[in-house]
């Protein structure tokens, strides 16, 4: 099987890696801590990828192949993936995988913990392969992105709890392909929703608390309240920890610089922008970049 390597990039890739302050704290929540995601992508047509990990990694790492060919390698022995596998390379195991070049793979892909990460692998030492039966392929992928678009609304406490009870849905529909739905509804959530929208269509201004309450016809106190009560977070902290996920879309997808992806999002001094981005994501923005997803 002859394979290249690519480093990054892929085009209408999509990507989240989440700050490491969520991670910590959603091993702590009741409601998350058994099963949550660090890591989220999915890379279309991926010619060249190829991912090596000589002292694997501190996640276990779960691959969906939806279509064309690739390999894993774990223990010295090379497992070809083919259309509509899924397996899981477990956490701590040296590995190594990739496409093919005449064939090259569309893969979703997910890192996770928890306390019963452990629970979904065949063995701790080897992969777990599943082939899927096609009929799983529209339950899976709305999963997924019902997962990937609440984790792009922001790290909101709500959020973090849906987008990963929606991945043991995930995990439990690949393995034992249970049929259920869920229907929910918060009238409070509409000032959230209506927030973050207007955050996201001004993502390069600077708001105010004034300016988000007077949106909601709220005061700003009350506004205040009800939105950290929801999300866990001050309006204005959100909106900065929402320009930060934004910005680190263009930093792994973009060759901007790093200037100007701060002035993109508002940031005029890019010395001032890459203190909160490192204060938020745990490291300074060209060494994110550094970093390789997948």
């Amino acid at each position: 099987m002859e394979i290249n390597k690519k480093i990054d990039g892929f085009k209408n890739e999509k990507l989240i890696i989440l700050p490491k302050d969520i991670v910590s704290e959603s091993s702590r929540n009741s409601l998350v801590k058994n099963l949550y995601i660090t890591d989220i992508g999915f890379f279309p047509h991926a010619q060249y990828h190829y991912r090596e990990r000589k002292e694997g990694s501190e996640q276990n790492i779960l691959i969906y192949c939806v279509n064309g060919e690739g390999f894993v390698e774990i223990n010295d022995e090379k497992h070809k993936i083919t259309k509509n596998t899924l397996f899981i390379v477990p956490k701590g195991k040296p590995h190594n995988y990739g496409s093919t070049i005449t064939d090259p793979w569309d893969i979703y892909w997910i890192h996770f913990n928890g306390e019963l990460s452990d629970s979904y692998l065949q063995s701790k030492d080897s992969i777990t392969t599943i082939d899927l039966p096609l009929s799983s392929f529209s339950i899976l992928i709305n999963l997924f992105d019902n997962i990937f678009d609440a984790l792009l609304m922001g790290y909101t406490v709500n959020n973090i709890i849906y987008a990963n009870q929606c991945f043991g849905y995930f995990l439990a529909s690949a393995f034992y392909m249970p049929y259920n739905k869920y229907t929910h509804g918060d009238k409070s959530i509409k000032y959230i929703e209506n927030s973050i929208i207007f955050m996201e269509k001004h993502i390069a201004k600077s708001l105010t608390l004034g300016d988000l309450a007077n949106l909601n016809g709220l005061s700003k106190s009350h506004f205040n309240e009800v939105f950290k009560e929801k999300t866990g977070y001050s309006p204005i902290d959100f909106f900065i920890r929402l320009k930060i996920q934004k910005s680190c879309f263009q930093i792994d997808l973009t060759d901007l610089s790093i200037s100007e992806i701060a002035l993109n999002f508002g940031y005029s001094d890019s010395y001032y922008f890459s203190r909160i981005f490192k204060k938020i994501m745990g490291k300074c923005p060209s060494d994110y970049r550094k970093i390789k997803k997948g």
